[in-house]
């Protein structure tokens, strides 16, 4: 596992230095009407792109899932999940929350090496199933704070397929002191992970944008699990996700509850 860790860390330095040649306010972009109209930009494609061919030179037998492209395979041992730039909203605005983000994720459909990475600020945060959560190299853990109505908590999104993202939404704003919107779901997950905030919830279904923060904020002290606290594998669609410091975690999974489709 050190040794993927190693090759992922490598990765997210050759990201990050493709971030930072692109980035600039108003950053070219085509939007995925194909899909959901979310944007794209050649540092996503570049970066996709960069990640399949360093995985097929060294890890031939392991499979990627990209946000941009994929590289299936059958049967195979592990899975790289990929999100190249995950808040590429802001990216093209010239808004510098936005991360590259790579998981490998084990047979079962769980993550046991994760990379995260902030070029801007220069924050690398890695993990490893049972060896704890970092950023450069020191240790980070979540917060404890145990009261929601103190607390500030994440939740970008409004698109869902497992409850009804709006009524959610209005109960969260309603219920939490304060909740962000950083329109980058990893952004906030690093946040809980490293103790600024409490919680942070993803209404949505891509597993390339949870893949790597579940880990990191787990071997951080949290806990990660699906909209209503079940496990879940982070190689398909997802029921949402719920990262937390786990003490807030049975209050949000009971409101998403109340909103289930």
């Amino acid at each position: 596992m050190d040794e993927y860790l190693q090759f992922a860390r490598g990765l997210a330095d050759q990201a990050g230095a493709i971030m930072l040649e692109h980035f600039q306010v108003g950053v070219a972009k085509r939007d995925k009407a194909e899909a959901d109209n979310t944007p794209v930009t050649i540092a996503d494609t570049q970066i996709n792109r960069l990640v399949i061919e360093a995985v097929r030179a060294k890890h031939p037998t392991h499979a990627v899932i990209g946000e941009e492209e994929s590289h299936p395979a059958d049967g195979v041992e592990f899975t790289w999940v990929c999100d190249p730039i995950d808040g590429t909203i802001p990216y093209t605005m010239g808004i510098p929350t936005n991360l590259f983000s790579l998981a490998l994720v084990d047979g079962e459909g769980q993550p046991v090496v994760a990379v995260v990475y902030d070029p801007y600020m220069k924050r690398q945060y890695t993990a490893v199933k049972g060896k704890g959560a970092f950023m450069n190299g020191e240790p980070i853990h979540v917060n404890g704070a145990s009261d929601l109505k103190k607390s500030y908590v994440g939740a970008s999104g409004v698109r869902s397929q497992v409850v009804r993202p709006l009524e959610f939404r209005n109960e969260l704003l309603a219920k939490a002191y304060r909740v962000l919107a950083m329109q980058c779901s990893i952004y906030e997950a690093m946040l809980v992970a490293t103790g600024q905030i409490g919680a942070a919830v993803y209404t949505s279904w891509h597993a390339h944008d949870l893949a790597a923060s579940t880990l990191i904020v787990a071997e951080a002290g949290g806990r990660v699990t699906d909209l209503f606290g079940s496990p879940q594998r982070y190689d398909q669609d997802l029921r949402g996700a719920i990262s937390s410091n786990g003490v807030l975690h049975e209050a949000l999974t009971d409101m998403a509850a109340r909103h289930k489709l």
